[in-house]
């Protein structure tokens, strides 16, 4: 059997595979975004959690901290010691500070990014101290010890 070799013009052939390619250049197209859209929206929820994370943190460690002060207004030698579980723990990456003042206490990564203070009534007459990198902690206790309130990693022991 002899084969045809010369070549024909099948234009109709051209066009379908043209169609073919264009097809899967909008296919490829729509996936790309749709792709790009749904990281975007995981990253905001990500950013999201992880504020809220860190404003409960601050919460809970203010109302510790409020507690040690009526603990000291009731009876000025009181010592106490509460330990706060933290949320977002694992958050090594955010290279995240606490610290507290006479006034608020205070939470910032090395960016401030993540920015946020909490005001403390400070009414009795302690004062309060401590900074604690937050890297890899699980739990920070609010102690009154000999009228002073300090956040730490360490249990007192008392």
């Amino acid at each position: 059997m002899m084969l045809d070799t010369k070549l024909r013009r099948d234009e109709a052939a051209a066009a379908t595979e043209l169609g073919y390619v264009f097809t899967f250049l909008l296919g490829l197209m729509f996936l790309s975004s749709f792709s790009i859209w749904v990281w975007d929206l995981e990253v905001a929820t990500q950013d999201r959690w992880t504020k809220e994370a860190l404003e409960e943190n601050l919460f809970s460690v203010c109302a510790a901290i409020e507690r040690a002060d009526e603990a000291a207004r009731l009876d000025s030698d009181a010592r106490y010691a509460e330990p706060i579980d933290l949320h977002l723990s694992t958050a090594a990456g955010l290279d995240l500070k606490m610290w507290l003042t006479d006034d608020a206490l205070h939470l910032s990564d090395a960016d401030n990014y993540y920015q946020t203070s909490q005001a403390i009534s400070a009414a009795a007459s302690t004062t309060h101290s401590g900074t604690i990198e937050l890297a890899g902690v699980q739990t920070i206790w609010v102690v009154l010890d000999e009228g002073e309130v300090k956040i730490q990693v360490q249990q007192p022991g008392f």
